[in-house]
Formats: structure tokens, sequence, C-alpha cells
């Protein structure tokens, strides 16, 4: 079966292999492209520091190693990992499915008060992490250290989708709000967006299901956890359904 990988090329090739692995065929869309924002702090010293994703940490890392920060977390176990693999020790994140406010449940965080905090991201998003911080008369300052651009349509884009869409078996892979918004996009340049919207689609959360439906999208599969495993395993639990 054909899965069709829509995130950006640098950040793919492992959910390819795995894809490959499990007896599938693996065709890259890519419909974002991630570019560094040049971004400046306010000061040199924070109470904590927060991570929202594995972009914020290799975008933002240089600007952190600038600051001092004396805790340090992340919405999930991935922007850990990311950290860890540069030497930089998270305090705490969100063990189970990450998402802002399983970060701000935990404890430690809920601890926060009156603190300044600094939070790694790309530039928009959502404002929940932000506002539940200030609940607790946290001063809050963003740093967005890159952007999420949609692809310029390329032949190869012209060619992958003709290939998937050729084929009625098929899945899509979607990994964000940005990420769907950017495959709408690129397939409606393309004069394919209602063929595309009969394919399944497997999503990260409850929250790119919803927008997805709202978009007219007709089957959308949620993956326990976020990580390409839980990708996987929804292609695993289609083949069975199908046999």
């Amino acid at each position: 079966m054909n899965v069709l990988l829509t995130r950006p090329l640098a950040q793919v090739k492992v959910l390819e292999g795995l894809v490959a692995d499990s007896g599938h065929t693996p065709l890259l869309f890519p419909t974002l492209e991630v570019k560094p924002i040049q971004a400046t702090l306010l000061r040199n010293q924070y109470d904590a520091a927060i991570f929202i994703s594995a972009n914020a940490v290799e975008h933002g890392l240089t600007l952190f190693n600038q600051v001092k920060a004396n805790k340090i977390f992340t919405v999930g176990a991935a922007t850990a990992k990311k950290l860890d693999d540069y030497q930089i020790t998270v305090d705490d994140f969100p063990k189970e499915k990450p998402s802002s406010e399983a970060l701000l449940a935990l404890k430690s965080v809920s601890k926060l008060h009156a603190k300044n905090v600094l939070i790694f991201r790309g530039k928009g998003g959502r404002e929940t992490l932000k506002n539940g911080l200030e609940k607790s008369h946290n001063k809050v300052e963003y740093v967005e250290v890159y952007d999420r651009i949609t692809c310029e349509i390329t032949p190869k884009h012209k060619v992958i989708l003709n290939s998937f869409l050729s084929d009625s078996q098929g899945v899509i892979s979607i990994t964000s709000n940005e990420n769907l918004d950017g495959l709408i996009s690129l397939a409606t340049q393309l004069n394919q967006l209602g063929q595309l919207k009969t394919y399944p689609l497997i999503v990260l959360s409850q929250r790119i299901k919803k927008y997805a439906l709202s978009l007219g999208f007709e089957q959308v599969l949620v993956t326990v956890d976020i990580s390409d495993q839980a990708i996987v395993n929804v292609l695993e639990d289609i083949d069975r359904l199908d046999k």
C-alpha cells in the first residue's frame, strides 16, 4: 500500500524507513519547509525555558546557549530527546501524549508562580501554554525561531501525487494542522483535492482529526502517540482489517 508522507524532507527519513520496513511504499510529498528566523531575547536569565518542538531545539539552540535557564521543560518526549542529543538535561515533560495541556498539568510546571518563562517555538501557533502560565502570574516571553512555509510545487510533487492517486489503496500521513493546510494548498493547485479527500488520513491528535473532518476528509485515524512507530502501527491495523 502506498503511504503519502507529507513531512519536510529533512524530518522524514526515519518514518520513511519504518514504512518501507513494514512492507508499504513510502511516497515523499513534502508540504512544508522549515526556515529559521533571526530572533533576539529581552534578558539573559530565565526561571524556566520551554521548547515546543524538535524544530524549536534545532533552530533555537544557539540562542538558548546565550542565556541561563533554571529549569527546562518540553511539550513531549521527542523534543526532550532532541535536547538530550545536545547533552542538555530536561527537568520534566509529559510522559503520555504530548500537548500544552499535558505540560501545564505537570506538578513541576503548575508550581511555577510569578516567574520569567521563555518559550521557544515556531512562528504563530496556539496560545494555550502562554495563557495557562499567565494564570499563575508568570511573565511569558516567546522566541520564535522558525517558520513553516508551504512548499512551492515541483515536477516531483506532480509525479508523486499522480502515482499515489493511481491506486485506490493508499493512506496519507499528517502531523499537524499546518501540514494539512499545506497538503490542501498543493493538491488544490494540482486540481486533485477532491480525489485526495477520499483517502484515509493518519493523524497525531484528536485536534488534527477534528480539523481534517471539518475540511471534508472522510476517514481520519488517530495514533496512540506522536511517535513514528505509532503511525506504522496504524498501518498495520489497516492491514489486519483488510485481510
